[in-house]
């Protein structure tokens, strides 16, 4: 499965053709917890990727946060945190949804629930995350996936 997104950064290939591994963090919306309490944690989950950026640099990862909105309405958020990585705007769920993601309900909106995505380099999807109940977790969530990946595929050489 192969995507061209748009981005905070422009347009971005999915999976990304220079690195081994394409991990894509969905998270509902930022700021949402200050209305809904109960999907709170997309700024902490989005920063935790950012505080780990040397680990994902690393195990050769190109990582994208994608939420259900336009790029030019995430590119001030990923700006004001100092993400290092783009975001891309999926405000239709194509892209969400051709990998499994999840959908919550938040008032007459429909937005992804917070999950992952570990793609290889061909596109084939190698992991689906989600839950993700704590979004303190959420970049360790995938590190720790992405570290059985690699020992499955160091056990079959």
């Amino acid at each position: 499965m192969h995507f061209t997104v748009e981005t905070t950064e422009g347009p971005t290939a999915v999976p990304s053709p220079e690195h081994r591994w394409t991990a894509l963090f969905f998270i509902t919306e930022p700021g949402i917890g200050e209305v809904l309490p109960e999907l709170a944690g997309c700024t902490t989950g989005l920063c935790t990727v950012r505080d780990n950026a040397a680990r994902f640099a690393r195990a050769d990862v190109r990582v994208l946060g994608v939420s259900a909105h336009a790029p030019g309405h995430l590119a001030e958020f990923a700006q004001t945190r100092d993400l290092g990585y783009p975001l891309v705007g999926d405000g239709e769920l194509t892209l969400g949804r051709a990998l499994g993601v999840a959908e919550v309900t938040a008032g007459d909106r429909t937005l992804f629930a917070r999950a992952a995505v570990i793609l290889d380099r061909a596109g084939t999807v190698r992991a689906l995350l989600h839950p993700v109940p704590d979004p303190e977790r959420h970049a360790e969530l995938v590190l720790d996936k992405l570290a059985e990946l690699e020992a499955d595929e160091s056990d079959r050489a």
